[in-house]
C-alpha cells in the first residue's frame, strides 16, 4: 500500500511540475519610492535567443495597494534584432476593478502580467523592450517594479 501511495504522489508531483512554456528572460527594475517619472523609460534587453521558436513577451508590474488610479497606461516599444523590426503598443492595465477590488495576484503588493507580442525568434536574435508610463501625472506613485518576461511556447 505504501508503494502505491508513493507512486501516486510521485506521479502527481511530476505532472504538476510540467510547464509547456520555457522562460527565456524575466527581469524587473525597481522604481523609486517617490514614484515613476513619466520621462523615465525603462529598457530591457534580451541579449541572445538560444533556441528558435514562437515567443511571447509580457509586461510585468508590481504595485502597492495605494496606487491612486483604476488603470495604468503604458507605451511599450519592442525591437527585434538583427532584423530591426519594431512594434509599438499602448497597454492599459486594470489595477483596481469597478468594485474597488485590487486586481492581480498577491497580498501585500499585487503582481500583473500582460501579454504584449507573439513572434518567431531564432538563435542569435535579440530583443529590446522599452517601457514608459503614459499617465497625465508626472510622477506615478504606487508602482514598485516594472519588468519584462519572454517565454518560448
Amino acid at each position: 500500500m505504501k508503494h502505491i501511495i508513493f507512486l501516486y504522489c510521485s506521479l502527481i508531483f511530476l505532472l504538476s511540475s510540467c510547464n509547456t512554456a520555457d522562460t527565456a528572460y524575466h527581469h524587473y527594475e525597481q522604481i523609486s519610492d517617490e514614484g515613476w517619472q513619466n520621462c523615465d523609460t525603462l529598457t530591457f534587453t534580451v541579449d541572445t535567443i538560444r533556441r528558435y521558436g514562437d515567443y511571447t513577451s509580457y509586461i510585468c508590474l508590481r504595485t502597492h495597494p495605494d496606487f491612486p488610479y483604476r488603470f495604468l497606461s503604458l507605451i511599450v516599444e519592442q525591437t527585434n534584432m538583427p532584423k530591426g523590426t519594431k512594434k509599438k503598443r499602448s497597454v492599459r492595465v486594470e489595477i483596481v476593478n469597478k468594485d474597488g477590488t485590487q486586481e492581480g495576484t498577491g497580498i501585500t503588493f499585487h503582481t500583473y502580467e500582460v501579454p504584449l507580442f507573439k513572434q518567431w525568434l531564432g538563435p542569435g536574435d535579440s530583443v529590446r523592450i522599452a517601457v514608459k508610463h503614459n499617465m497625465t501625472r508626472e510622477q506615478m506613485p504606487g508602482i514598485m517594479n516594472v519588468g519584462v518576461k519572454l517565454e518560448r511556447e
